[in-house]
C-alpha cells in the first residue's frame, strides 16, 4: 500500500524572474556582459579546438555533478529552488568569470609595471586571483539576496548559494584554461586541453572556489538573517568571512618555490587544499549546529503526533537520520524504513513552511494550506507506519 500525500505549491513560490526589482535587471545585464565576453574568448578558435573543448567539458561536467550532490547533502533541512540554484551557478560561469578575467589582466600589467614581469608572473596569481575574484563571485550572492530575499532564511543559505556560485566559476574558469591550452600546446589540441583540465580538476578541484565563495557567502546571510545580533557584530562577521575567503584563495595560489624536490612539493601543496578544507567544514560544521537548533526551534511547539522529541534528536544530522532508519528497518522490515525516510522528508517541508509563516507574522499559520497538507501527509505515513509495525 502507497500513502498518496500532497503538495500545494504557493504561486510564484521558488520563482526566480522577479522584473519588479531592480536587482534583477543588475543580473540579467551583467550574465548578458558575461556571454558576449565569453563568446568573444571562444569564438575565434572553436572550429580548431572543438574536440578538445568537449572533452574538458565533460570532465568539468563529472565535477559539477560530484559538487552538486555534495552540496545537496550539506543542506540539512531546506533543498534550495532549482531556479535559484541555476541562477548562482549562472553568475559564476557566465558574469564572474568575464569580469574577473578584465580585472585580472589589468591588475597584472599594473604590477609588472610595478615590481617586473618576473614577478607578476609568480606572485600575481596570489594576489590579483583572490582579491578580484572574491568580490565579483560575492557580488552574484549579494544580487540573489537582493532578488529571492525569501531564501536566505538562515545562515548556511549563503553557504550553499555561495558554494553554488563558486562551483559555476570553477568550472567555466576550467574550459578557458582548456581553451588556452589547447591552443597552444605544439603536439596535440587535445592533449593541452585535458592536461591542465586533469590537474585542475583533481589537484585544485577538492578546495577551489565553491569553498572560498561558500565562506563569504556564508558572512552574507549571517549578516541579512541574524536580526538579533548587533549590527556592529553582523557586519564584523561578514567582514571576516569575507576576508577569510580572500586568504583562502591566496593560500591556494601561494607560489612554491621551484627549488624544492618534488617529494616536498606534493604534500606542500596538498597541505595548503587541507587547510582550506579544514576551514570550510569547521565553518559548516558550525552552520550544521544552527540549522538543528532552529529546526527544533521550529518544530517544538508542534504536537507529539506530528514530531516527537526522539525524531527531533534524530534529524541531527544525516547520519542520524540513516541510522533510525536502519533501525526501523531492523525492527519491522524495509516498509518501515521506506516510511520513515518519507516521514523525516515531511518534517523538514512542515518546518520550512512554519518559518515562512513566523517570517510572514500571518495570524493561523498552522492553518495555511500548504502547512495544513504537510500535516496531513504526517498523519497518512504515521498511520501506515503503525500498520506496518503491528503487522511485523
Amino acid at each position: 500500500m502507497n500513502v498518496h500525500t500532497e503538495r500545494l505549491v504557493i504561486e510564484s513560490q521558488g520563482a526566480f524572474i522577479r522584473v519588479r526589482r531592480p536587482a534583477y535587471w543588475l543580473y540579467v545585464g551583467c550574465l548578458a556582459f558575461g556571454l558576449i565576453g565569453l563568446g568573444r574568448v571562444l569564438s575565434p578558435d572553436y572550429d580548431d579546438i572543438a574536440g578538445a573543448l568537449w572533452a574538458s567539458i565533460g570532465v568539468n561536467a563529472v565535477l559539477a555533478i560530484v559538487f552538486l550532490w555534495i552540496l545537496a547533502r550539506l543542506d540539512l533541512f531546506e533543498r534550495e529552488p532549482v531556479t535559484v540554484r541555476a541562477a548562482a551557478m549562472c553568475w559564476g560561469g557566465l558574469a564572474a568569470v568575464s569580469f574577473a578575467m578584465i580585472a585580472n589582466n589589468a591588475a597584472l600589467v599594473v604590477l609588472a609595471d610595478l615590481a617586473g614581469t618576473g614577478w607578476a608572473r609568480t606572485w600575481g596569481p596570489a594576489i590579483a586571483g583572490p582579491v578580484n575574484e572574491e568580490w565579483i563571485k560575492i557580488l552574484g550572492v549579494v544580487l540573489l539576496v537582493l532578488i529571492v530575499r525569501e531564501h536566505f532564511d538562515r545562515s548556511i543559505d549563503g553557504l550553499i548559494y555561495g558554494a553554488l556560485v563558486g562551483l559555476g566559476f570553477q568550472v567555466v574558469e576550467n574550459l578557458t584554461y582548456a581553451i588556452n591550452f589547447a591552443v597552444i600546446n605544439p603536439n596535440s589540441d587535445l592533449s593541452g586541453s585535458m592536461s591542465v583540465t586533469v590537474t585542475r580538476v583533481l589537484v585544485a578541484g577538492p578546495w577551489s572556489h565553491p569553498l572560498y565563495t561558500g565562506t563569504a557567502g556564508l558572512g552574507i546571510a549571517y549578516f541579512v538573517t541574524q536580526h538579533r545580533r548587533p549590527l556592529r557584530v553582523r557586519a564584523g562577521v561578514a567582514a571576516g568571512l569575507f576576508l577569510l575567503s580572500v586568504a583562502m584563495h591566496a593560500l591556494w595560489n601561494l607560489p612554491i618555490t621551484p627549488a624544492l624536490s618534488s617529494w616536498l612539493t606534493v604534500p606542500l601543496t596538498y597541505g595548503k587544499g587541507l587547510i582550506i578544507l579544514a576551514l570550510f567544514f569547521v565553518l559548516y560544521h558550525l552552520a550544521a549546529r544552527a540549522e538543528w537548533r532552529w529546526f527544533v526551534t521550529t518544530m517544538s511547539d508542534q504536537s507529539e503526533a506530528v514530531v516527537t522529541t526522539e525524531d527531533l534528536t534524530t534529524m541531527r544530522s544525516l547520519r542520524s537520520r540513516r541510522r533510525a532508519r536502519n533501525e526501523a528497518a531492523r525492527q519491522w522490515g524495509k516498509r518501515a524504513a521506506h516510511l520513515h525516510g518519507r516521514l523525516q522528508r515531511e518534517q523538514v517541508n512542515l518546518a520550512t513552511l512554519l518559518a515562512r509563516e513566523q517570517r510572514r507574522g500571518a495570524d493561523g499559520g498552522e492553518e495555511a494550506p500548504d502547512v495544513a497538507a504537510v500535516k496531513r501527509n504526517i498523519a497518512a505515513i504515521r498511520a501506515e507506519l503503525s500498520e506496518v509495525r503491528t503487522a511485523a
